[in-house]
């Protein structure tokens, strides 16, 4: 991965280094932890409230959602349960799990900032079973990644 940072020798000027592995990691976490404060403030709940639910100190999530630490597995789904989501959710978010094979619309499902995780997955749901329905009706029909057009 290649990224942009002033040159420390020059007047800001940027120029282009390799990104250390913990970079990596680090960007992980951030990314994880502004998902769960996004997630939080979507849910109306404070910090400290949070931390009560998924039974997570207080300090401890503060950290991950500033990026500083990067949570488990078993955190993330204490986190998720708190915020009643799905814990693959989270998992996706965090890179421990592959995001689902999709398309359009699913992937639009996904990206909408106004709906919630279960929202989400309901008509996540509701979409896949029509489309199961068609298929079972027209079998000929070729799946989304065969109908989709190379870009």
């Amino acid at each position: 991965m290649v990224t942009e940072t002033p040159a420390p020798e020059s007047n800001g000027a940027a120029r282009t280094v390799d990104a250390k592995p913990m970079d990596k990691v680090a960007d992980i976490g951030r990314d994880i932890g502004e998902y769960i404060r996004q997630q939080r403030n979507n849910a109306k709940i404070s910090l400290r409230q949070l931390s009560k639910l998924a039974g997570v100190s207080n300090p401890y999530l503060s950290q991950i959602e500033r990026g500083v630490r990067k949570p488990s597995a078993e955190i993330l789904q204490q986190i998720a349960k708190g915020l009643r989501i799905s814990a693959e959710a989270l998992y996706v978010q965090a890179g421990i799990l592959d995001l689902p094979v999709g398309g359009p619309v699913p992937d639009a499902i996904r990206a909408d900032t106004e709906l919630s995780e279960r929202q989400k997955q309901v008509l996540l749901d509701v979409y896949e079973s029509f489309r199961r329905e068609n298929r079972a009706v027209n079998p000929t029909e070729p799946t989304t990644a065969e109908s989709e057009p190379e870009e």
